[in-house]
């Protein structure tokens, strides 16, 4: 059953049944009004027939009160038989047979012929209303000696009944068309047609194909959930650009760091060129220039160990480019916060950890003290282990970053560990896992540069860097800096 069908139901069933029962009473209520107003007309005719018949009775005439009860049978439309009752409720004088009616109101007669008082009462015989008034017949003493039954057979009341209750039903359809009309038009203008955008915008924000914003037309509860969604799929939006732009500076910082990578082996390679191609080069280069101030040569020979001599200038010129080019900036050591600089790694790197099915999270107290440290070094020192780390932990693990005070030679510091729930360090490899080429990745995922670049950026500040490992529990490094408020200058 729709929205639209249980709503209109909703508002229909209540007004029809109210409807319906004001119908029903009113049709009660008319036919009390119809019976009294009926009871009444009876009463001021039979109180004329009673004193016309008790005349009568008294001048023993009953010729003529046979027929004067026959005439006002006949004049009277609202009397339909006379009956006169002596003492012993006998009738004694009846105007007409009458086939409805015929029952003698006994206990009705009873107490009129004990009290003096007229009554009447109405009752159903068959499909119609019957009703009986009698009065008290008083002779010439005033005292009762009989009473006298008027007979109104009510076929109008229920005529007038049933032409109510037709209407009232009329009523009702005309009531319950109007309702549900009314209540369809409403609720597909009020209700319907917003809900209808709503579902609209809703079905295409979770495609992915997020469109103008709901129009807000209205106040009410509606409108207000037009403005909701409008601010959650601005919110959305805005999630998504930031998440695309983590993203890419994500793949910026890897980027980076594989460039980094390249720098330091270009480095070594760099730094063991010129120390194996150097000392090569500077005998060469000092025989020649022996040559060239005691030999006797002649012109050409002369100009051959000056092109040699130039030569191998240009060569050590080259390397000490190369040298210059991968050799580790100057570090600029400063008050660092610990805290600032893992915020920062966090809104790069969680989104390489949920692609990964890896929880990071980290625990940072802020009343850490500030490290003495340079903070693009020690960025690229915690990018390296928490990589490392997302890397050795399987879907479902967790990397945990924790910063503590840290005391060590009598050196106040802090001490960060980034402990991950991975297989851990096979034992032969430890002891060797900081120097270059060394990992245990497969080929062609590492070049095993990673944790020597951290242990030259540990080093160079003065710091420490360890690890400890069992297989099948996970790894935890654990970094330690001298803390910026007690490092000397």
């Amino acid at each position: 059953m729709g929205l639209k069908l249980r709503l209109i139901l909703i508002l229909a069933v209540p007004a029809v049944l109210v409807v319906g029962v004001h119908g029903l009473l009113r049709v009660r209520q008319e036919r009390v009004q119809l019976v009294e107003e009926d009871r009444r007309n009876i009463a001021l005719a039979a109180r004329a027939i009673q004193i016309a018949v008790e005349n009568a009775l008294r001048d023993r005439q009953i010729a003529d009160v046979r027929r004067l009860l026959a005439e006002m049978v006949e004049q009277q439309a609202a009397i339909d038989r006379i009956r006169l009752f002596d003492r012993d409720l006998r009738p004694t004088l009846a105007s007409s047979p009458l086939a409805v009616g015929e029952q003698t109101p006994t206990e009705i007669l009873r107490r009129v012929l004990d009290t003096g008082v007229a009554e009447g009462a109405h009752r159903d015989v068959g499909r119609r209303a019957v009703l009986s008034y009698v009065v008290p017949l008083r002779g010439r003493q005033g005292h009762v000696d009989g009473a006298m039954e008027i007979v109104h057979v009510a076929t109008g009341i229920d005529a007038r009944v049933r032409a109510a209750g037709q209407d009232v039903w009329v009523r009702l359809g005309v009531v319950l068309a109007v309702i549900v009309v009314l209540a369809a038009v409403a609720l597909e203008r009020q209700v319907l047609r917003p809900l209808s955008r709503l579902l609209d915008g809703i079905q295409k924000l979770g495609r992915g194909e997020p469109g103008p914003p709901l129009p807000v037309e209205r106040r009410d509860e509606l409108g207000r959930v037009a403005e909701a969604f409008n601010e959650m799929a601005a919110q959305l939006e805005a999630a998504r650009l930031r998440l695309l732009a983590e993203t890419e500076r994500t793949v910026e910082l890897e980027q980076q760091l594989r460039h980094a990578e390249t720098l330091t082996v270009a480095g070594k390679l760099a730094s063991a060129l010129a120390h194996e191609v150097g000392t090569p080069l500077n005998i060469i280069s000092g025989r020649a220039e022996f040559l060239q101030s005691t030999a006797r040569l002649d012109e050409a020979g002369r100009k051959d160990l000056e092109v040699i001599i130039g030569q191998i200038e240009r060569i050590s010129k080259i390397i000490r480019s190369m040298l210059d080019t991968v050799r580790p900036q100057k570090l600029e050591i400063q008050a660092t916060a610990l805290g600032d600089v893992i915020d920062r790694l966090l809104s790069l790197l969680r989104h390489p950890a949920r692609r990964r099915g890896v929880s990071l999270l980290a625990a940072i107290p802020v009343d850490l003290p500030p490290l003495a440290a340079d903070p693009n070094q020690l960025q690229q020192l915690l990018i390296n282990l928490i990589l490392n780390a997302l890397d050795a932990t399987p879907p479902g693990g967790r990397i945990t970053v924790t910063g503590r005070r840290d005391r060590r030679a009598g050196r106040a510091g802090v001490s960060v560990d980034v402990a991950d729930t991975g297989p851990g360090i096979a034992e032969e490899l430890r002891p060797r896992l900081f120097e270059p080429f060394v990992t245990s990745k497969p080929a062609g995922q590492g070049t095993g540069l990673g944790l020597a670049i951290c242990r030259d950026i540990i080093k160079a500040h003065g710091g420490d860097i360890g690890v400890e490992s069992r297989v099948g529990q996970g790894t935890t490094f654990t970094v330690w800096l001298p803390d910026a408020t007690e490092a000397p200058a």
